[in-house]
């Protein structure tokens, strides 16, 4: 074989690796990128998640611990992903909760009460009763569910999956631009290590 044509080899391999490790090594690219509604200065991340999700669930423990020590410029945004209309339900209840002042306290006990107490909680009444239970006014919650505001924060969160081409949960978007999870990272620790490494790639590219 002529030293040209193993050169030639070679120089396409190198640039074929080059454009691996910029594009695929556990996220992909989101064209067009996304509007974000980051202050300005700041990098939004976004979790997409679905309270009937195990994998959700079982990602809460990293997410938490990225949480504690992401960098103060990272704008941090929970989006409960309605992907159909059986998910919707709880995303009616986390932007019930959310409008309440009540999404801390009833974020992660409706994952527990779901996976650890395998409690059906897939509908409207029984997503109140739960709010109520937590100590939630009933009426309130009532009325926010069946808000203008829950109903525009819902149809917003649906068009946010479709411009980040959302086919599962739990995924990361990195303001606007990327998308990773689980299977593209291959675990969850690396997902927000591969969160950090985007994150950082968009601050050194920030005005």
């Amino acid at each position: 074989m002529p030293w040209t044509y193993r050169l030639f080899i070679l120089l396409t391999l190198l640039t074929l690796n080059a454009a691996h490790a910029e594009w695929g090594e556990g996220w992909d690219p989101i064209d067009p990128p996304v509007a974000t509604t980051a202050p300005e200065g700041k990098i939004e991340v976004i979790e997409f998640f679905w309270y009937g999700c195990p994998h959700c669930y079982q990602m809460e423990p990293q997410l938490k611990a990225w949480l504690k020590n992401k960098p103060e410029h990272v704008a941090f945004i929970r989006v409960p992903a309605p992907l159909n209309n059986s998910w919707t339900v709880h995303a009616q209840f986390f932007y019930a909760a959310e409008i309440l002042g009540l999404g801390e306290k009833l974020h992660h006990p409706l994952f527990v009460a779901m996976h650890d107490e395998k409690r059906k909680l897939y509908d409207k009444a029984s997503l109140i009763d739960f709010a109520v239970e937590h100590g939630a006014d009933k009426q309130k919650f009532t009325d926010a569910w069946n808000s203008f505001g829950v109903y525009v924060k819902v149809q917003n969160a649906k068009k946010l999956g479709k411009r980040y081409r959302l086919d599962g949960v739990p995924a990361v978007g990195v303001n606007g631009r990327y998308i990773t999870n689980g299977s593209l990272a291959g675990t969850y620790s690396r997902m927000f290590e591969i969160v950090d490494h985007l994150v950082a790639k968009e601050s050194k590219a920030a005005p």
